[in-house]
């Protein structure tokens, strides 16, 4: 009789072995400079729901952190270009002070056809073009180096106005 053994051993071996590689996780971290920013009122004069803000930031590496407020920017390599719109929605009542922007956001990389696009919603102070609240969205797609990719992105607003992007990427 034959034993059956060596097949199982294999096939448990390589069952364990997908297990390992089901969820790998990439991370990086990037930095926009401030962004140039641009409102324009699509709504009535009484309400902000559909109005678009549009901006534009490079993109960034190496950034000193520790140096905020006293020239740390001067460390920033900028290695691409940061693109963002965003549509306020609505959100809560008439009397709540937030409104709701769905946002989609392009990190293109200089010179190459890699880029990572980031989508999500968040509430905002109504008025408020910044935010001072850490928010997290999807990563959605992307290009060239990117293509297909899914993760997610927090974004943190740093004290001199440059914003951190906390990168996680999942195979």
């Amino acid at each position: 009789m034959r034993s059956r053994s060596p097949l199982v051993a294999l096939l448990l071996v390589s069952f364990l072995g997908s297990l390992g590689g089901c969820v790998r996780h990439q991370s990086m971290t990037l930095y926009n400079a401030p962004p140039s920013i641009a409102r324009y009122d699509l709504g009535d004069d009484n309400r902000t729901h559909g109005d678009i803000i549009a901006w534009h930031a490079d993109l960034a590496v190496d950034l000193d952190e520790s140096r905020i407020g006293r020239g740390g920017a001067e460390s920033a390599r900028v290695v691409g270009h940061c693109n963002g719109t965003m549509i306020v929605t609505p959100y809560g009542s008439d009397s709540d002070d937030r409104e709701h922007r769905m946002t989609t956001i392009e990190l293109d990389w200089n010179g190459t056809n890699d880029s990572l696009l980031v989508a999500g919603s968040h509430p905002y102070r109504e008025g408020q073009v910044e935010t001072d609240t850490e928010i997290v969205r999807a990563i959605v797609g992307g290009t060239g180096l990117y293509a297909g990719a899914r993760g997610d992105m927090v974004s943190t607003r740093l004290e001199n106005g440059w914003y951190r992007h906390d990168i996680i990427l999942i195979d």
